[in-house]
């Protein structure tokens, strides 16, 4: 009995439930079609219709009412046809009104039931009609995993009456009694057709359909069947997004996708508010010179939704929200994009609201990261003290200074001998808790559709007082109305984030042997000190003690406010013909605030008024995108298919920055610039405004012969004011063909094994713009600090050049796409891009007042491979089990051509700087230094070699010849996919092999340590392995040897390694579970990323900010 009571009080509640949701449901739709000023009574039944037309069967008039209002019409035929012609001449006319004066007088009647307009005999009841209707009710699952299939189409053969399967797979349709059978079809899956006689209840399975052949390319202006592309482009749903990480999209895309990369920061490593550098099958401008520009030339084009958008935007993107990301590579894919497309285009599409019932999503994760220090290779309290005593910091010449030498260093030595071995690493890092979560609802049908939802972020960083917190909230509408579709996509974002205020390098600067607090466990400000900097009575050395800044209120913030409307309108007067016009707005403001307490150490020797520092920066970024296209596409007799989008679109983008600076604070919690003393000396607020706009004209046409001859054609035309007056316009051009060998006869009469088996080549001249505003054109800046009798003068700020050219890059591109058996996949490219002329900032005469300004020089050639191999080891779809092996490889060349020596003040600038060098037919990723033989074992000197290889005792930079490169020979990932019955495993292993890299450790912590660097801890090599007396055999000169050592090939070293860069478990739970607790789909996963990392080389790694590797749960579930 209580069993029974139980059960009826659960029902019940689910009942209530139920109705909460549908009423929700309700009255979302009114507030949404409220605002859109559209009648609820006119969406749901009504409608406006006008129609002219004489002598018309009443099914013509049906027909046509379908093409205006989305009804379908459901009638038995015979009768219908029975009433003859009429003449209808009705404008704007209410839909109930008109069917009323069509029907009347023809005995006939009408009423709207399941979204169809079911027409009857008015003189009889529906169910008592000759031709009866019934409702078929039937679920469509997939025939290999028997998963349910939701969204599939199932309508009425030979028209246009039908439904969509819900989250569940299950449909509900009405049908006259005498129809024939059911066409049942989904995207990725062959169309059925079911008879279904008697039958009231069905089960229809469906089978998939090579993804290959059904892969799309999305370029964010068309979107075409990758079958019938001849671009070279990979396209990634959500899921496998979300196979191999759930961070973000950028670190998904570089273990998919191996043209993809991510170029490591070993200064700023893991730090959540900071970008990477990114790069697509290489650099196509000089290296070296992000800063001038303003901007990063070699980063590629971001498109989201259709509408340009920016690197952060993309980063900040909840995966949740991904359907699709697609990368177009090479110039038949990216031409579409004209002259801002040579580094590629990433194009991310966002969900868009499905129909049916009301239906809730929640996707969560949680997630533990933790510092990476194995690359630290730090000493410890006592080798550091004797480090310091082999190398001579205790010694002096003047016999008193000895003395108090040695007595700094036995109370040093005390500290050792008692015990004190701190170490600093561990003190500005944590173990991070981050979660995402987000939150969708979205429901509607055929005409009006809605999807409304929510994120949050919260990323603590693996160093104290990291954080990135966003928050993000989305309204999503669809609404159909005859030809007409309208949607519009709201994003609203909030972001604040901080910053630690002390570096990870001061941490690691820190001397073990010094004790980070006190015997009662406070913090000292100083870890050694002194009154008197240049005191002959007192030995002791000034060291700040990093723990007292991190303790201070100083703070390094930042907020940001940004909104991103996107609104679409379609039109599509025939089949064959449509037409869209887009316009995207975009407007954020950035707030940032740095404050530096006056107690910080770094403040002790500068006077009492200017002590403590605040710096505050505002931007406001606005910026807006518009285009047109009209879209064409027909099949003439079933052979000939031709395409064409011809488009204009327009664009701006407006930032304005203005801040300011003040020192001088009183000590305690005043942090405000209120509180400050005065502007630094000879400073000033700040303000700076830039614009630029732009003006397109393109044309995209494609032309199929039977699928097996293919030709894509794209011309553009681009104007931007970003260039030279006298070139404000270009054209660039595209030009693809390939082969469907697949689709020939030879092949498909004589064997069914290949699924895909293409060759494409593609050439193309796409361009850059990623230089920044104003630097192309001569700007001024007010000379109102020495003001004459003429008033304020003007002072040149840049040069510019009117005839400045536009940078452009022939790109070839020449692949081919093979899929054999369903289980084995290859996909090729070789490409040769040549950019010709390049942009960079040359030196000029000094007298002019400028030092530099932007010119045209020589070109840039980067050319090589990448692909991926996949193999199916075990493929048993009937039994859900399937063993995916997968190999992805790349390797990229480039080098200067015809530059001269016009680049020549980097080349000197960076001497005893780095290794990096403009020369011709040299590569930017090349590591130019003298040579290196060792040490001598006789002097403990360093021998290197001329150009002629003769050995020297005398460093010479005229000697200098390539070392080394740090582009890798090749480099990919190896993956595998393991899938059993709702389990998943997902492995993703990175390589470098044939790379070197200039080890910084060994040159600024090993040997070549000043007297000043002594103060600070080393890498344990810096003691051993030392040359001490004649006959030695060691890798580095004396430790008492303090001079400066200039860079040569003996710090460049081989730089392979191997990283398990993603792992991922994951469980589907069956659908029969779901259907008993009311889910629609319940999967839970486990990641980890970056966990380990074997390289053959030791080089501190994350300088300023750790890396971190990174453990997650993720749960994602459908209601």
């Amino acid at each position: 009995m209580k069993k029974r009571l139980l059960k009826n009080a659960m029902l019940r509640k689910r009942i209530w439930l139920r109705k909460m949701f549908l009423r929700m449901n309700y009255l979302f739709c009114l507030l949404v079609l409220g605002a859109l000023s559209v009648s609820a009574e006119v969406y749901s039944q009504n409608g406006l219709v006008s129609l002219k037309m004489k002598d018309v069967s009443l099914v013509k008039v049906f027909n046509e009412i379908t093409k205006q209002t989305g009804y379908d019409f459901l009638y038995n035929y015979d009768l219908i046809q029975n009433k003859g012609t009429v003449d209808v001449n009705a404008k704007m006319v209410d839909l109930k009104d008109f069917l009323h004066d069509l029907l009347k007088g023809k005995n006939l009647g009408f009423e709207f039931r399941d979204g169809a307009i079911i027409v009857r005999g008015e003189s009889v009841r529906l169910d008592d009609q000759k031709i009866k209707s019934r409702t078929i009710k039937g679920i469509v699952r997939d025939k290999t995993t028997g998963d349910p299939l939701p969204g599939a189409t199932v309508k009425i053969k030979g028209t246009s009456v039908g439904t969509a399967t819900n989250m569940e797979g299950k449909f509900e349709l009405t049908v006259a009694d005498n129809f024939i059978a059911l066409e049942v079809s989904f995207i990725g899956y062959g169309t059925v057709e079911v008879t279904v006689g008697k039958r009231e209840q069905l089960e229809v399975l469906l089978e998939a359909e090579s993804s290959k052949m059904d892969e799309v390319v999305v370029t964010g202006v068309y979107t075409r069947k990758k079958e019938s592309f001849t671009g070279s482009s990979q396209t990634y749903k959500a899921e496998e997004l979300k196979s191999v990480g759930n961070q973000n999209l950028i670190q998904s895309l570089k273990v998919l996708d191996p043209a993809f990369a991510v170029l490591e920061s070993n200064e700023f490593g893991s730090d959540p508010n900071r970008l990477p550098d990114l790069e697509i099958r290489g650099k196509s401008s000089i290296v070296g010179l992000k800063e001038q520009f303003g901007e990063d030339p070699n980063q590629p084009l971001f498109i989201l939704d259709g509408f340009e958008t920016t690197l952060r935007t993309i980063m900040d993107l909840s995966m949740d929200r991904i359907a699709s990301v697609t990368i177009l590579k090479d110039a038949a894919s990216t031409a579409i994009y004209g002259a801002k497309a040579a580094n590629g285009v990433v194009v991310v599409e966002t969900k868009v609201p499905q129909g049916g019932r009301l239906r809730l999503s929640y996707n969560g994760s949680f997630e533990i990261s933790f510092a990476d220090l194995t690359d630290y290779n730090l000493m410890n309290a006592a080798e550091k003290l004797e480090f310091e005593r082999l190398a001579g910091n205790f010694k002096s010449n003047i016999a008193d200074n000895q003395e108090l030498k040695e007595v700094r260093y036995n109370k040093l030595l005390g500290n050792v001998l008692r015990g004190v071995d701190t170490y600093w690493l561990s003190e500005p890092i944590r173990t991070g808790f981050n979660q995402r979560h987000n939150l969708y609802v979205e429901g509607g049908n055929e005409q009006f559709r809605y999807g409304f939802g929510g994120s949050y972020n919260k990323i603590q960083g693996v160093m104290k007082s990291s954080t990135r917190d966003i928050f993000s909230g989305n309204l999503d509408l669809l609404y159909r109305v005859g030809k007409l579709t309208f949607s519009n996509k709201l994003s609203v974002d909030v972001t604040k984030h901080d910053n630690p205020v002390v570096p990870f390098s001061e941490y690691a600067h820190a001397n073990p042997y010094y004790p980070k607090r006190t015997a009662d466990g406070a913090v000292e400000k100083w870890l050694e000190y002194k009154e008197d900097e240049m005191s002959a009575t007192d030995a002791s050395e000034i060291v700040g003690n990093p723990l007292w800044n991190a303790a201070l209120n100083s703070y390094d913030k930042s907020e940001m406010f940004g909104v991103r409307n996107n609104f679409n309108l379609e039109y599509r007067p025939f089949d064959f013909l449509y037409i869209r016009g887009r316009f995207g707005i975009s407007k954020q403001t950035t707030d940032s605030e740095r404050f530096t307490s006056p107690d910080a150490t770094e403040f002790d020797q500068v006077e009492l008024l200017k002590k403590g520092s605040y710096d505050d920066m505002r931007e406001d970024d606005f910026s807006y995108d518009g285009d047109l296209t009209l879209t064409y596409g027909q099949i003439f007799n079933d052979a000939h298919q031709i395409n064409a989008v011809l488009g204009v679109s327009i664009s701006e983008r407006k930032s304005i920055s203005k801040g300011f600076s003040a020192v001088g604070f009183p000590e305690g919690n005043f942090t405000t610039p209120g509180f400050s003393n005065e502007y630094p000396d000879n400073g000033k607020p700040s303000y700076g405004d830039s614009k630029n706009r732009s003006a397109n004209f393109y044309f995209n046409g494609g032309y199929s012969y039977k699928n097996k001859y293919l030709l894509d054609a794209n011309v553009r035309m681009d104007g931007t004011s970003v260039f030279g007056s006298n070139k404000k316009f270009t054209t660039t051009w595209a030009v693809g063909v390939a082969w469907n060998i697949r689709n020939e006869y030879f092949i498909k009469d004589n064997t069914d094994i290949f699924d895909m088996l293409k060759v494409r080549t593609s050439i193309g001249n796409p361009g850059n713009q990623n230089f920044g505003s104003y630097n192309t054109i001569t700007t001024y800046q007010y000379n109102n600090w020495m003001q004459n009798n003429f008033g304020t003068g003007l002072l040149v700020s840049t040069f510019g050049d009117p005839d400045l050219q536009w940078q452009k890059t022939t790109d070839i591109n020449v692949g081919f796409d093979l899929s054999m058996w369903s289980r084995f996949h290859i996909n090729f490219d070789y490409f040769h891009k040549n950019t010709d002329p390049l942009l960079a900032s040359i030196g000029i005469s000094s007298s002019v007042g400028m030092s530099s300004r932007l010119s045209n020089i020589g070109k840039q050639v980067n050319k090589g491979v990448s692909g991926t191999i996949r193999y199916a080891i075990i493929y048993r779809p009937q039994e859900r089990i399937n063993w995916t092996m997968s190999l992805s490889f790349r390797n990229v060349k480039t080098y200067y051509d015809k530059i001269g020596r016009k680049l020549n003040q980097y080349n000197k600038q960076n001497i005893s700087k780095n290794l990096t060098r403009y020369y011709d037919g040299g590569s930017p990723t090349a590591l130019w230094a003298v040579r290196s033989a060792g040490i001598d074992p006789a002097t403990g000197q360093e021998i290197f070699l001329t150009k002629d290889g003769k050995p020297t005792f005398q460093h010479n930079y005229d000697n200098e010849v390539v070392v080394g490169n740090t582009n890798p020979d090749v480099e990919g990932v190896w993956g595998n996919s393991l899938y059993w019955k709702g389990f998943s495993l997902n492995l993703h292993i990175r390589y470098s092999l044939g790379g070197q890299k200039f080890n910084n450790t060994l040159y600024e912590k090993v040997e070549n340590i000043s007297v000043t660097g002594l103060s600070q801890n080393q890498d344990k090599r810096a003691l051993y392995d030392r040359w001490q007396k004649p006959g030695d055999k060691a890798k580095f000169k004396g430790i008492s040897q303090t001079d400066i050592t200039p860079i040569s090939s003996r710090f460049v070293q081989d730089n392979n390694y191997i990283a398990i860069e993603s792992v991922r478990l994951a469980y589907e739970f069956p659908q029969r579970w779901m259907e008993r607790i009311r889910f629609s789909g319940l999967t839970v996963s486990a990641y980890m990323n970056d966990i380990c990392r074997f390289s053959t080389i030791k080089d501190e790694r994350g300088i300023s900010y750790p890396f971190a590797r990174s453990v997650s749960m993720s749960i994602s579930v459908n209601f």
